[in-house]
């Protein structure tokens, strides 16, 4: 599966888990406070309970009201202090330095206070006997928070627990749906890609089925009716064509020939051999371009790139540059010697027309591809040239005599081959690579 694929199913599966992680979080956390807040009021009430309850139980001494004040003892637990108006302690049990710190420090209040400190709550409240509107002491109760802290705890493990759960099992399933809605698109495209190739006539099965999948091959299907269609029309307009062009190219190139053989000058029998030349490699471009419009590459065994380099420089003008080959024999690639040097031509034109003093053309294995470069040592292309916008049709040099289709039909010769021609250095030197698949 290619990486945009896997891309989209990834984007798809990690979007799901996100939006359930998302979700889960959302539910656990107003879960925690919902439960903090059902905690803090239930501590809050019985600390109310219990002060109310003890207050009410404390009556004056009848025998010094001033001075003392009498708890029943059922009423003074581990955790409740009780303090007279100066703020000396009347009641309370023994405990931790820190908690009694806290205790006392709320000896003293006016009104009703509550603290929390070290996992525990305060509230102190002032004690007035009845009849009396100064109070007469300060009665401090205390409720740990550790009971509450542990089912807190518990509580949200397992709410942690669940929210994995979920989460996993929403990414699970969309990961097998994502699998199984997209295996029927994966394997069109695939089928398509091959059949661009080899065959296009065939097409999808099942194009009844009345969902999404099957109105997109039911799309696809017309869609390969009309490249059909177009590439029929294109095929029967090139064979036309070069019908109509090889029957005046045979009767110059003839004439050309008894030309030759008739005249003595030897100025115009070299201007005349020069026509013939032309006249040849214009048959073999008008081949190249039929059997490109027809999908050919040619027999079906391999050729040798040494073999295409010397059939692309045989009979070659280099314009005084040398011509520096390095490429290893035994290197062979697909397509015939005449369609792969329709590749190689346009490359080696262009160094040939532009180098200073050197061309060189070497070749060498690039993983499953042949690399064949050819660079010249000339004024390259220039860092404002977009490399792509070279192999346009009719782009060409201000100072070139060409129609600007040689690299273009390079390109085209390359990518029908399965391969491609692409610009490695603009200058210094600059080099064109022609990449081909190897047999």
């Amino acid at each position: 599966m290619s990486a945009s694929k896997r891309g989209l199913r990834t984007r798809i599966i990690w979007t799901t888990a996100l939006v359930a992680a998302l979700g889960m979080a959302a539910m656990i956390g107003t879960v925690v406070l919902v439960l903090n807040a059902v905690i803090q009021n239930d501590v809050d009430s019985k600390l109310d309970d219990r002060l109310s309850l003890i207050s009410a139980a404390v009556a004056s001494d009848p025998d010094r009201p001033t001075t003392a004040l009498r708890v029943p003892d059922d009423s003074v637990d581990s955790s409740t202090w009780l303090y007279a108006a100066d703020g000396t302690l009347l009641e309370g049990p023994k405990a931790g330095a820190a908690v009694q710190a806290v205790a006392d420090g709320l000896a003293a209040v006016s009104v009703r206070t509550e603290i929390t400190r070290n996992e525990r709550v305060y509230l102190a409240g002032p004690l007035t006997v009845r009849g009396e509107t100064s109070p007469r002491g300060v009665l401090v109760v205390s409720e740990s928070l550790e009971p509450y802290e542990s089912t807190r705890t518990e509580v949200l493990f397992v709410l942690v627990a669940l929210g994995l759960a979920v989460t996993g099992g929403a990414t699970a399933i969309a990961a097998w749906t994502m699998a199984r809605t997209l295996a029927p698109v994966v394997s069109m495209a695939e089928q398509a890609e091959d059949w661009s190739e080899h065959e296009l006539d065939t097409r999808f099965d099942g194009p009844d089925v009345q969902n999404e999948i099957g109105h997109l091959g039911r799309t696809l299907n017309v869609l390969l009716d009309r490249v059909a269609g177009a590439l029929r029309s294109e095929q029967r307009l090139t064979a036309e064509l070069a019908h109509e062009l090889r029957t005046p190219l045979s009767g110059v190139r003839g004439e050309a020939e008894l030309a030759v053989a008739e005249t003595t000058d030897p100025v115009l029998r070299e201007r005349l051999e020069r026509m013939i030349s032309s006249a040849d490699q214009m048959g073999t471009t008008i081949t190249t371009l039929l059997a490109i419009a027809r999908g050919e590459r040619g027999p079906g065994h391999g050729t040798d790139v040494a073999e295409v380099v010397r059939a692309a420089l045989h009979g070659r003008s280099t314009d005084g540059a040398a011509i520096s080959i390095q490429v290893p024999g035994g290197l062979v690639v697909t397509g015939s010697v005449e369609t792969v040097s329709r590749a190689l031509s346009p490359l080696l034109d262009n160094a040939i027309r532009y180098a200073q003093s050197v061309v060189t053309v070497s070749a060498r294995r690039a993983g499953r591809n042949a690399r064949i470069d050819v660079s010249d040592d000339g004024p390259g292309l220039g860092p404002s040239v977009d490399p792509d916008a070279v192999f346009e049709p009719g782009t060409r040099d201000s100072a070139s005599a060409g129609a600007g289709l040689g690299l273009a039909l390079a390109r085209r010769v390359a990518r029908t081959l399965g391969g491609d021609v692409t610009v490695e250095s603009q200058r210094h030197p600059t080099t064109f690579v022609l990449s081909l698949p190897l047999r």
